[in-house]
């Protein structure tokens, strides 16, 4: 019956148009809710109907059709895992074949590349709402994308670049191998307002660049793929004369998901596209408002291949659903990405965080990324560090193991219990550690699976 008000909202908030935008602000947060809900129903019924790998095992899990009648049946369903979606994808598709006309697939940072495909007009949707996001920054005309795309089936950077053309904001393409020096001459000649790239990419600049960044013109540095903390914020912030905007997505989602806005308060989510859930990774339980957890994702626009109950293995939680943003979204919350539930080092019954090691190692003048390395020696854990920096010799390995022994537990472990040492610390070039990917692989742990 009301079918026709759902699609205004919808194209209000997806839409670029000043006027549209404007109306989208006065979008009652309990009908965007409301409207969400009544999306996941159908999406959960499209699939029951049309997924047979997921209705049989919904069906094993005692659910039938006549109980998908209301968003609390959401937690009852099995989770959709990357495994499922690496080894068997077609089985999860609900539609013919030949309309599938879009295939992603996953960079294979974290394992085995995964494969999504689309309609043409699920990635209409999400590009929309991808180039509508940029242009609520005031100012954000010109925009400059340094991503890597080595794959072109890997396609964060072509979806920014349908999403942004569509909002008519000029963009242009530059290759992060190019020198940054070239890379600056770019910036000036196109006038470019807004960069788009890697956290670690905009933070080289920093120390290979010889010119004041602050002027350049630069306003907005938009990052994504790997998370950051508030003090790396601060760095960019201060040397670019920029705000830096944090986003999420993944391929699995065509990439955009979440972000933040002016305000740099939590990201916003489009929870008319996505309905997000925060679980416990180890007892998968459905957690409250607030806790920090792993990030479970459905999407609610999608006909070709929606996920249901996707594990991101993300980690972050969901703001209290109060009132609207000041910035005028009527779009719930979640909190910033703190990490991987993979990066999360469990050392002698402590679990030490990936953003920890952020704050240690980042914070040290002329470090642009790192890569720590864990292994087994003997009953000890040993941590080698792999870092982009200019030290070398003595300089490097104290100065490393004084930042590493900042963190409360890994201080405790080494000094205390004796159950933990610094291993092997070796200086690498700058942008090796990203080379031919967005980001780097921060974390890797070596030992063996008995001893985690």
């Amino acid at each position: 019956m009301f079918d026709w008000l759902h699609l205004g909202i919808e194209r209000c908030i997806r839409s670029s148009p000043p006027l549209h935008k404007h109306i989208a602000s006065f979008s009652p947060v309990w009908y965007v809710r409301r409207l969400g809900e009544l999306k996941l129903v159908r999406t959960l019924r499209h699939v029951w109907r049309n997924c047979p790998t997921q209705r049989q095992r919904w069906a094993d899990a005692g659910i039938t059709l006549a109980d998908i009648r209301s968003s609390d049946v959401l937690r009852h369903l099995p989770f959709t895992t990357g495994s499922d979606l690496a080894e068997h994808p077609e089985d999860y598709c609900c539609v013919p074949r030949d309309r599938l006309v879009h295939v992603f697939a996953t960079s294979g940072t974290t394992g085995t590349a995964k494969r999504i495909y689309l309609t043409d007009e699920d990635l209409h949707r999400q590009t929309r709402m991808v180039g509508t996001h940029l242009s609520r920054f005031r100012g954000s005309t010109r925009v400059m994308i340094m991503m890597v795309m080595r794959n072109t089936s890997w396609s964060a950077r072509a979806v920014a670049i349908r999403a942004y053309r569509k909002a008519r904001i000029h963009v242009h393409v530059v290759e992060p191998e190019l020198d940054i020096g070239a890379q600056i001459d770019r910036i000036r000649r196109h006038r470019i307002n807004t960069l788009l790239s890697g956290p670690a990419h905009v933070h080289r600049f920093l120390f290979e660049a010889d010119v004041d960044l602050r002027t350049l013109g630069v306003r907005y540095l938009h990052v994504a793929g790997q998370p950051f903390t508030e003090t790396f914020r601060t760095q960019l912030e201060d040397a670019w004369g920029a705000k830096v905007i944090d986003t999420y997505g993944m391929a699995e989602c065509a990439y955009g998901v979440a972000s933040e806005c002016r305000l740099q308060d939590g990201l916003h989510f489009t929870n008319i596209d996505f309905h997000l859930e925060i679980v416990d990774p180890k007892t998968d339980e459905l957690l409250p408002d607030g806790r920090e957890g792993e990030v479970v994702l459905t999407t609610l626009s999608r006909r070709g291949m929606p996920l249901v109950r996707y594990r991101t293995r993300d980690l972050a939680s969901l703001r209290p659903e109060r009132r609207r943003c000041a910035c005028g979204l009527p779009l719930r919350k979640m909190s910033r990405v703190r990490g991987r539930v993979d990066d999360v080092l469990f050392m002698a019954g402590t679990n030490v965080y990936p953003d920890e090691f952020d704050r240690a190692l980042l914070s040290i003048a002329g470090v642009t990324d790192y890569q720590v390395v864990v292994d087994k020696d003997r009953y000890k854990d040993r941590l080698n560090v792999r870092i982009e920096t200019d030290l070398a010799g003595q300089e490097l390995r104290d100065t490393i193991t004084n930042a590493l022994r900042t963190i409360p537990y890994v201080r405790l472990l080494q000094d205390r219990g004796q159950v933990l040492a610094i291993g092997k610390i070796e200086s690498v070039p700058r942008g090796s550690l990203t080379e031919g990917r967005l980001k780097s692989v921060r974390i890797v742990d070596n030992r063996p699976e008995s001893t985690t």
